[in-house]
Parts: structure tokens; C-alpha cells; sequence
């Protein structure tokens, strides 16, 4: 009679590796089913274009994403691709899963790829005895810096020039707070912006929570107090008025190109509003991606990949938004991209001047 025993412990160790292995991807795919779950959650439940952006006329166009996606992870797909491909159905560039959105987002941006060199740096210099320029592509306020913006300024009121060219092309956005020292430059007439309303969600209350300023703690308690969806984050229209206007520049222009998102389009916003000396040069429109602002960032519970949640949107909408189409320049500036754009005074810089200089 034959000892069967290496079969039977091989089958048995054969068993209980599958066994082992199974419960492995079960765990992983609950796992990556409770990463997928808590991005949905937080797209539901406090993005602040959810609310107007499902409608009755596409809610089983979503639904039927949804629905497609989670089973897509549950048989192997990666949660945060899976969220990916759902935060882009939106059209949404401040709705970020990491940079998984990116490749399913239904826009497709003007590229600048084909430049040898495309790297805004801070600049500022003479571009002719007239005109001066100041290269400013960030308002993330690291570099360049509230120091270096007034800089800046000096360095042109130093120059004599009569006309100031403003380059923001390659500016993503940052904090607004960071240009008003060029809108105070370029003001000469009263005007207003719109305000914007905060998703009123437990989530937002938690994160103004931790900002220590008067007004943020003011705002957090009126959430608490209100039923409302959205409660007003701002006044309805935010007025723009200074004291005085300088006299120059006497004229200025504004560049800028689809790389031009968030606050550095809220500049384009603000000067187009109380400076009419100001016009706006481009070949693209900006990115647009502005209506639904001031994100709140999360990370999902097992990648810890991070989530952008706009918790505001404009008063703008629903009639005036610019995420559809960005902002078009005043002037199409009819020439091919520069070879190259840095620290250096390019192509576009040169035209721009000489058409202030007219």
C-alpha cells in the first residue's frame, strides 16, 4: 500500500496557502473598497459643486459611474484611479484625487510642450525706456514672496517707465491676498467683485475651526446656527475702493496664457473690475478653474493619497461662471509661442510693449 502522506500534507499546504492568499485580496479589496467609500463620501457630502452639478437630468449618469467604478475596485482596480475617473466627471480642476483626475478630465488644455523652455521665473527689468515688466507666475506666496511682489513695485516706480506689462502666464493660483499690492498699483475707479458661499457640512466647520481669525470664527459660528446648505462666506459683493490712484502706469497689460488658474485668475478678475487702464494680452484663454474654491485637503484612510475638496463656490454662478471656458484675453497676441520663457524678456513680452507703446 502507498504512503499517500506527501500528498495529502502538499494538498493541505496547498489549501491553506489559497486559503491565506484569498483572504489576503479579500482584505485588500475591502480595503481598497473602504479608500473608494470614503472619496465618495466626501465628494457627496462636501464638495461644494455636488449640490448643483448632479442634477435630476444626470444623476443615473453618476449613479451609473459610481456603481461602475466600486465594482472596477472590488475586482482589482486601484481605489484612487477608480476616484480618479469619478472627480472628473465633474470638470473640476481644484477636484483632485493626487494627479489621478488628470488623465480623465473631459478638457483637454492648450500645451506648451513644444517650447524649448517653459519656466515662468520671477522677473523684473526694463523691457524699454517706456515699458517695464514684472514676471509674477505664483501666488502660493513661497517665491515669489510678499517681500519680493512690493519689491517689485519699487523697482518700477524706480525705472521712470510710463507702461508696466504684468506676465502671471504658468501662475496656478495661491492666496489672493498675495497681488493686492498690484491692484493697488493699477485701481482708478471704484468697482465690486462677487462673494462666495461655503458648503455648510461638519467637515468645513472642523477645518475653519482651527484658523485663528476673527472673521473665520464669526463665519464658523454662524454654520453652527444655520440650516442652510451654503451660508454666505463673504458679503454678497465685495467692494473695491482706495483712497487714491497712482498716476502711472499710464497704461498697463496683464499676460497671460491656460496655465493662468485660481487666485492668479481672480487677479485677471479683479483688475478687469477697477482698473480700466489694464488690458489683458493671450494666445489661450485662462484654465478656469475658479467657480468652486478654497479646498480642503484630506487624505484617503489607507493610501493616504490626498483629496481637493472645493468648500466654496462663487456668486457668480449660476449665470456667470468661468470654469466652462476661462478667461479670454482683451487682445489675441497673433504670434507662435516663444522658444523660450524663464527669467527672459520673450517674444510675446517685446509685441506687448511695443502695442502700449502705440
Amino acid at each position: 500500500m502507498k504512503n499517500n502522506l506527501p500528498g495529502l500534507l502538499l494538498g493541505s499546504l496547498l489549501l491553506l496557502l489559497s486559503t491565506l492568499i484569498w483572504g489576503q485580496e479579500n482584505n485588500a479589496s475591502r480595503t481598497d473598497a473602504a479608500d473608494f467609500d470614503f472619496g465618495v463620501a466626501e465628494l457627496e457630502t462636501n464638495y461644494a459643486g455636488f449640490p448643483s452639478k448632479v442634477t435630476e437630468a444626470n444623476r443615473k449618469t453618476y449613479e451609473a459611474l459610481k456603481a461602475r467604478c466600486r465594482k472596477e475596485v472590488t475586482e482589482g482596480r486601484k481605489p484612487w484611479e477608480a476616484l480618479g475617473e469619478l472627480y472628473a466627471w465633474f470638470d473640476d480642476f481644484h477636484l483632485r484625487v493626487g494627479r489621478f483626475a488628470t488623465p480623465y478630465m473631459q478638457r483637454e488644455l492648450p500645451s506648451y510642450e513644444t517650447m524649448e523652455d517653459y519656466d515662468p521665473l520671477p522677473t523684473y527689468c526694463k523691457v524699454t525706456d517706456r515699458t517695464f515688466l514684472i514676471r509674477f507666475p505664483s501666488c502660493d506666496g513661497e517665491y515669489p514672496t510678499p517681500e519680493w511682489v512690493n519689491e517689485s513695485i519699487d523697482a518700477y516706480r524706480a525705472s521712470g517707465c510710463e507702461n508696466l506689462i504684468i506676465d502671471i502666464r504658468g501662475n496656478g493660483g495661491g492666496m489672493d491676498g498675495i497681488f493686492r499690492p498690484y491692484t493697488t498699483l493699477l485701481y482708478d475707479h471704484e468697482s465690486r467683485l462677487d462673494g462666495a458661499k461655503i458648503r455648510n457640512t461638519p467637515a468645513h466647520i472642523a477645518w475653519i475651526d482651527k484658523i485663528e481669525v476673527d472673521w473665520i470664527q464669526q463665519l464658523k459660528e454662524e454654520m453652527e446656527k444655520s440650516e442652510d446648505e451654503f451660508v454666505l462666506m463673504t458679503p454678497r459683493w465685495i467692494e473695491i475702493s482706495y483712497d487714491s490712484i497712482s498716476p502711472l502706469p499710464r497704461r498697463a497689460a496683464l499676460i497671460i496664457d491656460a496655465t493662468v488658474a485660481s487666485a492668479a485668475e481672480q487677479m485677471v478678475l479683479t483688475l478687469r473690475a477697477c482698473s480700466s487702464r489694464t488690458t489683458v494680452y493671450g494666445r489661450d484663454n485662462t484654465m478656469g478653474c475658479l467657480d468652486y474654491s478654497n479646498c480642503r485637503t484630506v487624505n484617503l484612510p489607507q493610501s493616504g493619497i490626498t483629496l481637493s475638496v472645493p468648500m466654496t463656490r462663487t456668486c457668480r454662478l449660476p449665470d456667470r461662471g468661468i470654469d466652462q471656458t476661462g478667461i479670454a484675453p482683451d487682445v489675441r497676441i497673433p504670434l507662435p509661442l516663444p522658444n523660450e520663457l524663464t527669467g527672459n524678456v520673450d517674444e510675446w513680452t517685446q509685441w506687448v510693449a511695443a502695442d502700449l507703446e502705440k
